[in-house]
């Protein structure tokens, strides 16, 4: 049972690499990003509201890639993080039922 669920957790680690993070990320910022008041008068409001989100975004990023670094980083971080979250789920659900 215990392969399994490292299997499982090191597929979801996988797919929640920085990397995969920021191809997803780069559209919607991107998207959200287009001035479309050019021209107007709230054009000025607009570009910071735009440095604003790209700012934001940069920094999250920056700081999601750490955490991730600092948590799964390398393939031994990896196991003790697999290792410690599949023991606590298992924890907590042997104790859900023994309390039933």
């Amino acid at each position: 049972m215990y392969p399994a669920l490292a299997r499982f957790g090191y597929g979801i680690i996988r797919s929640l690499r920085p990397s995969k993070v920021k191809k997803l990320l780069t559209p919607a910022v991107d998207k959200a990003t287009t001035p479309a008041m050019s021209g107007t008068r709230f054009a000025g409001a607009e570009e910071k509201l735009i440095k604003g989100i790209k700012g934001a975004a940069s920094k999250g990023y920056k700081g999601y890639r750490s955490l991730y670094g600092a948590t799964v980083g390398t393939p031994t971080r990896r196991k003790v993080t697999s290792a410690g979250l599949t023991g606590y789920g298992l924890g907590s659900f042997f104790d859900d039922v023994d309390e039933s």
